[in-house]
């Protein structure tokens, strides 16, 4: 063999060996379901050299990671995996430095990932998971699936430990207590914010919820003050980290050795694997009996407690908290060192916290801060203990407390993430504390100093929007309102935001449609969830006005059976005042007062009194209201009289006191009337061009100055006051607003005034003047035509009246409207005036038409008496009798007496006539004898 072949040979082998080499020293890998979670691990490196990154490629999301070179199985494996996390892996072989570059596609933004890595044995992990923010923003986990997986599965249960790595780069979490300082960073770059579930794609503004400043209403926004609006709660977003922990799980592994000890250890591990815990714990005893001092049992002793843990946690077993929390406790005192004992320290706190027990959180996070063994003061770790601390400050109401830990992790944590979310948590507290305009300055200041964190914290919208709802602040409150919809539109707290939405529309008095349509959506949207709750209510009352008696039953009972179903605060109030509301829009006045009634009868402690009193007072007087305008002045005074020793006692309602007033006027009590129209207009005058005048106009149904004046007009006419009628038919400023029968009574109250005075020709020409210009409803003219004509008659101007008489009758003919009292006495007086001026064939006709259309209904026996009267003076004593003989009533007997008697007389003159005519002639002298 020549030299040459030795060198080709010896190239060759070596070539060789670097392949081999090479090939021994590649990844290989696993990726599989474990729980709600992807889960990716890595073998085969001791000191790991990898990179992470998240990107946005043709609008998806892509985490690319570089690792050194997989083996083909794992990228074989990897290639075929999918998920509704994963939908997809490309890895490319020829990555930089001759590393795979591994390309996950994700569902969505909401999906997120967490690295780390563990040692003994060493492995790079990658979780991929739902984001805690926005579980409502992707599809459900798929169902477990057989695992693409290379190596063994891995091995996990709730937590992460803490290890240690010699490495090249620091991973996004190295320490399993770090949070990644690109986190936040990185997506901020993201030129799309965090969305995901339902959007309008016609309008993603959401401009259908905004109001323009002109479309705001005054009258609105003060009747607003007497609606009932529930305290939504408090957006408060969970710890990053501890959402982390919760669903990062903790690798547990022993190495296999030759000895019973180290299979019997292996053997607990594999029972609490499979989670058979209650063979788990009666091994456990066993083993730690036989070995009390086992290599294994710091290992052993976290992981029962674990088991303590998953008990409760699974199973709902009271005892095993307290017994997993003393054993987390005994574990970290007696292994101070573990890596686990750091993390598992900070875990007994949050679950304190979670679990409710504020003071024993405070407890357990001041021991981890004061732990020497868990790094400097302001390590990450006890950083994340003085997040924890606040927290539970918060709970206990100890708001400034919480506001210096939260403000000492801002200034002195390392990390931004922590330092941003510290930041955001501040207007929290004051939200809390319902110091609503120190919580507005909180976040806004957050999201000035960090808008990186706009994008991830929606609570520095939701609750600032909902303390300048509570600070009257109506329209700011919408706008972010409407921001944090954009932001986060599946947020849990998202119906309750639409729903406020919708109830500031009402607020500033948008168009109604606008507002049933936000509570319409709220619940398309959301469906059956508590937090659309109230949007459904607001429904439902809405809608009962228009509802059948039997769907007004059905409706009151979803009413009452879904406040049942939302744990908010006078929620079973808040459903009383809508189905009390919905009763009220229907005019069952009597049922809204009755309801409302009981309820603040039933609950005297808690119920909200005024608003619950000033709702009865509003249905009694909407019931007064009614019954005045139906003209039953005696039910209306029933009601009042019913409740003016009790709802009404203390009521201030100027509305009440002049319905009253009404009531007592209508029923010909013109001196009562009187005292109750001055009170309301006294206090009218005395609060003119004030906030209480504004208030009262736009809550209270009263009338106006002028009308006032020209019902106290009226009722000093009919006491024959005519001066002071007079007066305040003067001070009537407006008669041009006043309604139309309004203005035909002023001109009517007038014209009897003026007739009083012994001014007619004032009178007749005031009436003419109106009847030449009235454009209104021309029944209501009948009655100023009737008084035309008795002023015409006064001034023996017959034609005149005739004519005006006549009008009258031509509008009866047109409309079939004017009052019948009107028409008949225009009848009565026509033929009367044609009579007097010798037509008695027009009286006639006149006094039959009378007689025809309204002798059924009124007593009018007089004027069938006169009728017979002219044709028995014509001598049509036939036609007279019968006419006389359809005499009608009770009441008719003295004009049918009457009539018989002319009958009688008229027979006696026709005999003796006959009698004369058959005595023979008398002289002269015996005739005058």
């Amino acid at each position: 063999m020549n030299t040459l072949q030795r060198i080709i040979m010896a190239g060759c082998l070596i070539i060789g060996l670097v392949t081999a080499a090479h090939a021994a020293n590649k990844v290989n890998g696993s990726i599989n379901f474990q729980g709600d979670t992807v889960h990716l691990e890595f073998t085969g490196q001791q000191n790991w050299d990898y990179d992470v990154k998240r990107l946005e490629v043709k609008g998806q999301t892509v985490v690319e990671m570089a690792v050194p070179a997989l083996d083909d199985s794992t990228i074989q494996a990897l290639s075929a995996f999918k998920s509704e996390f994963v939908t997809g892996i490309v890895v490319d072989r020829q990555g930089p430095d001759g590393k795979s570059v591994v390309k996950f596609t994700l569902a969505g933004e909401n999906i997120d990932t967490f690295d780390y890595l563990t040692d003994q044995p060493s492995r790079l992990i990658m979780d991929f998971y739902l984001n805690p923010n926005a579980k409502k923003e992707v599809p459900a986990v798929a169902k477990k699936s057989e695992p693409a997986a290379v190596a063994d599965k891995a091995k996990s249960t709730d937590t992460v430990a803490k290890v240690k790595t010699n490495k090249k780069r620091n991973p996004a979490t190295a320490d399993v207590l770090a949070l990644s300082n690109q986190g936040i960073a990185v997506a901020a770059n993201d030129e799309a914010p965090i969305k995901a579930g339902i959007f309008d794609g016609g309008d993603p503004e959401y401009d259908r919820f905004a109001i323009k400043d002109y479309q705001i209403k005054e009258d609105a926004i003060i009747r607003a003050k007497d609606n009932y609006y529930i305290p939504f709660p408090m957006l408060q977003t969970p710890v990053s980290f501890w959402e982390k922990l919760k669903v990062t799980p903790t690798i547990y592994q022993i190495t296999p050795k030759a000895t019973e000890e180290n299979k019997q250890a292996r053997l607990l591990l594999t029972l609490f694997e499979k989670q058979r815990y209650a063979v788990y714990l009666k091994t456990q005893a066993w083993f730690k009996e036989k070995y009390p001092n086992s290599e294994y049992n710091e290992m052993i002793d976290f992981m029962t407690a674990d088991v303590h843990l998953s008990l409760w946690q699974n199973e709902n077993r009271g005892g095993s908290y307290d017994e997993a929390m003393q054993r987390y406790k005994d574990a970290i005192a007696k292994y101070p060192q573990s890596p686990l004992a750091e993390r598992t320290s900070l875990k007994t706190g949050f679950l304190s916290l979670e679990k409710g027990d504020a003071i024993n959180a405070l407890r357990l996070f001041n021991d981890h801060i004061e732990n020497k063994n868990f790094g400097a003061k302001n390590s990450l770790s006890k950083d994340l203990a003085r997040v924890g601390t606040g927290l539970a400050f918060m709970k206990i109401n100890k708001w400034n407390d919480a506001a210096a830990q939260f403000a000492e992790v801002e200034k002195n944590t390392q990390n931004r993430d922590l330092k941003v979310e510290a930041a955001f948590r501040q207007g929290d507290i004051w939200a809390r504390a319902k110091n609503y305009d120190k919580a507005v300055a909180e976040y806004q200041a957050a999201l000035k100093k960090y808008p990186e964190g706009q994008n991830f914290y929606p609570n520095a919208f939701y609750n600032q929007a909902e303390s300048l709802f509570w600070m009257k602040k109506y329209p700011e409150s919408l706008d972010v309102y409407r921001t944090y919809i954009k932001k986060f539109p599946s947020d849990d707290h998202a119906a309750f935001a639409m729903t406020r939405m919708g109830e500031l529309l009402d607020i500033f008095g948008a168009d109604k449609s606008r507002v049933m349509g936000a509570y319409l959506e709220t619940f398309f949207r959301y469906g059956e969830s508590p937090s659309a709750v109230v949007a459904r209510l607001r429904l439902l009352s809405a809608r009962m006005k228009g509802m059948k008696p039997k769907e007004v039953n059905h409706a009151v009972g979803e009413i009452m059976s879904l406040a049942k179903k939302i744990d908010l605060p006078n929620i079973e109030q808040f459903s009383t005042v809508m189905v009390g509301d919905g009763y009220t829009s229907r005019g069952e006045f009597p049922k809204s007062i009755d309801l409302l009634s009981k309820y603040y009868k039933e609950h005297p402690t808690s119920v909200d009194v005024p608003l619950m009193t000033n709702r009865i007072v509003a249905n009694i007087n909407e019931k007064l209201s009614s019954e005045v305008a139906q003209g039953n002045f005696i039910a209306a005074l029933k009601t009042h009289s019913k409740f003016a020793d009790n709802w009404l006692k203390n009521s201030k309602r100027l509305d009440t006191k002049y319905n009253v007033g009404r009531a007592f006027e209508m029923g010909g009590a013109p001196v009562e009337a009187e005292k109750y129209y001055k009170d309301v207009l006294n206090r009218i005058y005395a609060i003119r061009g004030t906030q209480e005048a504004k208030e009262i106009k736009a809550k209270e149904n009263l009338p106006s100055e002028d009308e006032l004046n020209l019902r106290l007009s009226a009722v000093f006419t009919n006491e024959q006051k005519y001066n002071q009628a007079y007066e305040f038919l003067k001070n009537i400023k407006n008669p041009e607003t006043l309604t139309e029968e309004a203005q035909i009574e002023r001109v009517n109250i007038a014209v009897r005034l003026l007739e009083k005075r012994g001014d007619n020709e004032s009178a007749i020409r005031y009436l003419g003047e109106l009847l030449r210009t009235w454009k209104g409803q021309p029944e209501l003219v009948a009655e100023p035509y009737l008084k035309l004509a008795e002023l015409q008659m006064k001034q023996n101007r017959s034609a005149d009246a005739l004519q005006a008489l006549g009008m009258i009758d031509k509008l009866q003919s047109d409309s079939d409207k004017v009052s019948p009292v009107v028409h008949a006495k225009a009848l009565e007086m026509t033929g009367d005036i044609q009579l007097e001026k010798g037509q008695p064939s027009e009286a006639i006709a006149s006094y039959e038409k009378l007689l025809e259309k309204y002798e059924d209904k009124r007593p009018l026996s007089s004027i069938r008496y006169k009728l017979g009267q002219i044709h028995f003076n014509k001598g049509e004593i036939q036609k007279a009798a019968t006419v006389w003989n359809e005499f009608k009533g009770e009441k008719s007997e003295f004009w049918k007496n009457l009539a018989q008697e002319q009958l009688k007389n008229s027979e006696w003159r026709d005999g003796y006539k006959k009698y004369i005519k058959r005595i023979p002639a008398m002289s002269e002298n015996e005739q005058g004898k």
